[in-house]
């Protein structure tokens, strides 16, 4: 889907069935490809939030007005709030509609995605979805299906975050019941932490089997250039929701056997999702 400019849609604007959360920074080639994801939809019933996270290199205003489609949202973000979790809940905060589609600035939309998203989450019930992801690169642009889609298991939860999150989506009632959207004061793994409350809440979250969305894997992502500091990140949402620690082999009894393959032979997952409280008896 290309013809997108110069096309100004306002059927919907005002009732939109499913909300895009997009938090920005900067990046206004990225989010111009995610925001023509959203165009190519095969339904109209859609909305993007676009939550600029203070940029300082893009006009991203200019880049969301360009568009000419009302369903397209603009805020920039207030001086005292900042990070992407910030971003998040602005977006959860001002959308329109109570089904939540995540989308970070630099992925792209698959065109069924906002339709099955409707069929999938009914808005009253408090609830969320995960999805595979095709991971795509400049180097590969086409991608390749991430082939792990662990079916949901709330034990395996409090060891591993298995659930991608920019195949997530889910309703506001889900983050009602677990007390509120993400952390504030955490910049990573602040997905983990949201669906861990949602789980204790009694969320019902379901693995989907179908391909939603291209997640950009590039050398600027957060978790290539911070694993250190995403493991420690993960340390504290375990101390934060009270987690027991254990040893990594525990996954076992829960994780198919292509995630167990993956994080018991693999050093940089299990230096990633070790417990540094195990001690062994």
């Amino acid at each position: 889907c290309s013809d997108w400019s110069g096309i100004a849609v306002v059927n919907n604007a005002d009732h939109p069935l499913v909300s895009f959360l997009i938090p920005a920074k900067d990046r206004a080639a990225e989010l111009k490809s995610a925001l023509a994801s959203c165009l190519c939809q095969s339904t109209e019933h859609w909305e993007a939030v676009v939550v600029d996270d203070h940029s300082s290199q893009d006009d991203l205003s200019k880049l969301v007005e360009g568009f000419n489609d009302s369903r397209l949202r603009y805020h920039r973000q207030k001086p005292a709030l900042s990070g992407v979790s910030d971003a998040r809940n602005t977006a959860i905060d001002i959308a329109r509609s109570d089904r939540l589609i995540t989308l970070d600035s630099d992925d792209i939309n698959h065109p069924h995605r906002a339709a099955r998203c409707i069929d999938l989450l009914e808005p009253d019930q408090p609830s969320l979805i995960y999805t595979r992801v095709c991971l795509f690169s400049r180097t590969q642009p086409s991608g390749r299906p991430k082939p792990i889609l662990q079916p949901f298991s709330a034990p395996l939860l409090t060891m591993v975050n298995f659930i991608t999150n920019p195949g997530t989506a889910f309703t506001r009632r889900a983050v009602e019941r677990a007390g509120g959207g993400f952390r504030s004061d955490l910049s990573l793994a602040e997905d983990y932490d949201l669906y861990l409350r949602m789980a204790r809440a009694g969320v019902q979250i379901r693995a989907v089997d179908e391909v939603h969305v291209s997640y950009r894997k590039h050398s600027k992502a957060v978790t290539a250039e911070r694993s250190k500091e995403l493991h420690e990140a993960i340390m504290t949402v375990r101390r934060i929701n009270g987690l027991t620690p254990f040893p990594l082999e525990a996954i076992q009894d829960h994780a198919i056997p292509e995630l167990n393959h993956n994080l018991l032979t693999r050093d940089d997952q299990q230096a990633l999702w070790r417990d540094d409280r195990w001690k062994p008896q």
